[in-house]
């Protein structure tokens, strides 16, 4: 790689820290033309199309990785990577390659990530393989914890109604007011197809940039990240209905709603969801998790003979804490997402002008209330002086 390549940037820590908008500032400011800034699972599906680009115009022995790299490099200098995150075996076999034909071009990587990167791919299949890309990114990366203890993105703030628990026919007659809302009165149509790579999804009821889902028919069938990153980019808002507590055992559909929410987030979409709890409760990993280690304890405790195997206590931890934790990263962004704020700076123009105009009556009302209490002051002082 070249000598004068400076070392690149990898910031992990908790959720909602400033991981990602410590990024953004940097992107925003290098003084370089040639930059990329894109989330880390769009990148991946970016490089598994270009891969599958590569094999239908070249020989089944010829290797993608290096051209892949080389083009990634010609068309960015610097890449800014948010969520780096490893989860699945290709993934895994491809970025071990691609990291190190990356830095050979010169490229400059910054990401953030909610791991360190000793704890990348952690339990894997075949991580063995991978840990030569860990101790690359050590070696060409500064590794940074922003880890201050606070989720800023929790931090009290004006928030508006978006999300709907328990359900109720109240809660699904002001979802349907909310959608005539956001389309702006816009006739809906049903059962519209999106079609990209080859594929189709359909979405129920659309119309005026948002679709209505049930989580049934978004997380519940077999959908991926390039479906929801697609369903985001054609629609600035999304309602999802009938939201349902997740367990352990449903940790496919939590999968899918996480991912689901990292499209969203990224794109900057508007949320409504209606959910049989409150946000903050809908999984219930982290307390099966707490039970499940406790009875493996109390199991060896009881039975010092044959003792459950570690490494399928790790693994079966392991894929829980991975569900737990990028399910807290989706609880921060949801809250961050409900904020008027966010849907002040969204991509739905109605929904944007109401938010502002609900934000300059409450300031209106805060100016108003503090006039009145410094007037009272005033009053009651002159009252006091005349006492006097």
């Amino acid at each position: 790689m070249p000598e004068d390549t400076p070392r690149g940037l990898y910031i992990y820590g908790d959720v909602g820290t400033g991981k990602t908008t410590t990024m953004d500032l940097f992107y925003d400011t290098v003084p370089v033309g040639k930059k990329r800034r894109i989330h880390f699972h769009a990148f991946m599906l970016d490089v598994h199309s270009r891969i599958n680009s590569f094999r239908r115009t070249h020989s089944s022995t010829a290797d993608p990785v290096p051209t892949i790299a080389r083009e990634l490099a010609d068309a960015a200098y610097v890449l800014c990577f948010d969520e780096f995150q490893v989860t699945d075996i290709a993934d895994a076999m491809v970025l071990r390659r691609l990291v190190t034909e990356l830095f050979q071009n010169g490229v400059v990587i910054v990401t953030t990530s909610n791991r360190h990167p000793d704890e990348l791919y952690k339990s894997g299949i075949q991580r063995e393989s991978f840990l030569p890309c860990i101790e690359l990114l050590k070696e060409r990366c500064e590794v940074v914890s922003l880890d201050s203890g606070t989720d800023y993105r929790k931090i009290a703030r004006e928030t508006e109604s978006v999300y709907f628990s328990p359900i109720t026919a109240d809660a699904n007659k002001v979802l349907h007011a909310l959608f005539a809302l956001a389309s702006n009165g816009a006739a809906f149509e049903t059962n519209v197809p999106l079609h990209f790579l080859g594929r189709t999804l359909t979405v129920p009821i659309a119309a005026g940039g948002v679709a209505r889902f049930s989580f049934d028919q978004l997380c519940k069938e077999a959908h991926s990240a390039a479906d929801y990153i697609e369903l985001a980019k054609n629609f600035h808002t999304i309602l999802l209905t009938d939201v349902p507590v997740m367990h352990m055992a449903d940790r496919n559909e939590a999968r899918r709603f996480i991912t689901l929410i990292d499209a969203l987030y990224e794109s900057h979409a508007v949320l409504f969801m209606s959910s049989e709890t409150d946000i903050y409760s809908l999984f219930t990993g982290k307390h099966e998790i707490d039970d499940f280690q406790e009875s493996q304890q109390q199991r060896e405790i009881e039975d010092k003979c044959s003792p459950a195997s570690p490494n399928t206590q790790s693994v079966m931890a392991y894929a829980g804490e991975e569900e737990v934790f990028a399910f807290q990263r989706a609880i921060s962004r949801l809250v961050e997402m409900s904020s008027r704020r966010w849907i002040m700076a969204g991509r739905n123009p109605v929904l944007a002008e109401n938010a502002m105009q609900q934000e300059l009556h409450s300031r209106q009302l805060s100016n108003h209330y503090e006039s009145s209490q410094c007037d009272r002051s005033g009053s009651g002082g002159g009252q006091m002086r005349s006492a006097a």
